[in-house]
């Protein structure tokens, strides 16, 4: 395989790992939107807490991200020929 491949493959791992951490990120906001939606409709008082994942609590974030990153490291590794 070429070094393009690798590059390739490298970038499509680390989109991924963004867009998993992303998408978790968007999840807890809308979670706790519908949760404040309903205490606002009883009591009138939201607590308006978020508890964003942190970077290292998916295991497919860190394990996308590092694949991600040696693939385009080996990927632009030069041949010495």
């Amino acid at each position: 395989m070429g070094n393009h491949v690798y590059k390739i493959l490298g970038t499509i791992f680390l989109s991924l790992s963004g867009v998993f951490y992303t998408s978790e990120r968007i999840a807890e906001k809308l979670g706790s939107s519908i949760k404040d939606a309903g205490s606002l409709a009883n009591s009138g008082s939201s607590s308006g807490l978020l508890n964003y994942p942190g970077f290292l609590e998916n295991f497919f974030v860190w394990l996308f991200f590092i694949i991600g990153f040696l693939l385009l490291a080996f990927g632009f590794k030069k041949n010495k020929e």
